[in-house]
């Protein structure tokens, strides 16, 4: 990485690489309506800020985002399901409009997953249906693990266990080198220089999806508006500096009867699809499918299949 820094600077001296387009004003589409209304809580002593939609006298549907996005990567499943649903979709702490704790330590798994269980107190509610994607995945098998009585059901987008990542990424090379992201990661201040380069490019390169108009530059915007804001970056880098592991753990099995959907990527980059085989160990009462020509981001990219696999697997088990 620190070899592109090099070459960026030799190809254009001049510029700044890092220079970033700050706006005071939100994007139009971050508080359009039709996406619901915009709240906070104090939850495990911190912040959070969420997106609220739907009735609150229906069945509570939270929405977990991953890295690296915020609540408005639910935009789709959203306006799919808050006629039937009271939709929650909050920003994870460290990431848009939630509190940002300084210090790595604030970002270990076991203090995430207690953000989840206030805010699911705070709101009013004993169970949830837990829709996660990414890093909210990862949170989301954990809460599974030590609050099963609290779901309803559970949906695992393109996600693992902490488990079934760790042990795959130690033994099986393939995985190793789709990770390589994550060994970045864990450098100082490298990392966010990384992300950071030419406006956030990384963006158009993650979530402009060639041949699909789910996303757009608009949406682009949103992602830069929150994300070129000082500091904004080191939080959501600090998960996964937090909660590397260098051992294998054991494989420990759940019998909880939480129904459980975990869906891969066909054309996922960072994810082997052999984690669900470990991940069948781990769960008794897991479903496990691989969604066709799509990629890592798919909520996003395929809103429509996405929401199908949702509602079809919700209307199988009466919810």
């Amino acid at each position: 990485m620190l070899f592109v820094f090099a070459l960026t600077y030799l190809k254009n001296p001049l510029r700044n690489p890092w220079a970033q387009k700050l706006k005071l004003e939100p994007p139009s589409k971050l508080t359009d309506p039709k996406y619901g209304v915009h709240k906070s809580l104090k939850v495990n002593n911190i912040v959070i800020h969420y997106v609220e939609s739907g009735n609150p006298s229906k069945p509570l549907m939270l929405f977990l985002h991953g890295f690296p996005e915020f609540w408005y990567s639910w935009r789709h499943q959203i306006v799919e399901f808050q006629k039937d649903y009271w939709c929650v979709a909050l920003d994870m702490r460290g990431y848009g409009d939630s509190a940002r704790p300084e210090g790595v330590s604030s970002y270990k798994i076991d203090i995430l997953i207690e953000d989840v269980r206030d805010l699911i107190r705070q709101l009013g509610s004993q169970k949830c249906i837990l829709i996660s994607h990414d890093w909210g995945g990862v949170i989301a098998c954990r809460f599974r693990d030590k609050y099963p009585d609290m779901l309803s059901a559970l949906i695992v987008l393109a996600s693992v266990s902490s488990t079934a990542w760790c042990r795959e990424i130690w033994t099986n090379p393939i995985q190793r080198k789709q990770s390589w992201y994550v060994f970045l990661y864990r450098a100082p201040l490298i990392a966010e220089k990384a992300l950071a380069m030419n406006d956030l490019a990384m963006y158009e390169t993650l979530m402009l999806f060639p041949g699909k108009s789910s996303t757009d530059k608009d949406d682009i915007d949103c992602y830069k508006y929150w994300f070129r804001k000082p500091y904004a970056l080191t939080p959501p880098i600090n998960y996964y500096r937090a909660n590397f592991r260098f051992d294998i753990p054991d494989i420990e099995e759940h019998k909880e009867n939480v129904p459980m959907l975990v869906a891969h990527a066909e054309n996922d980059n960072y994810l082997s699809h052999s984690m669900l085989e470990t991940m069948k160990k781990e769960y008794s009462s897991i479903e496990t499918t691989i969604v066709k020509g799509t990629g890592h981001f798919l909520q996003q990219e395929d809103p429509e299949k996405v929401n199908i696999l949702i509602r079809d697997f919700l209307a199988k088990h009466n919810m």
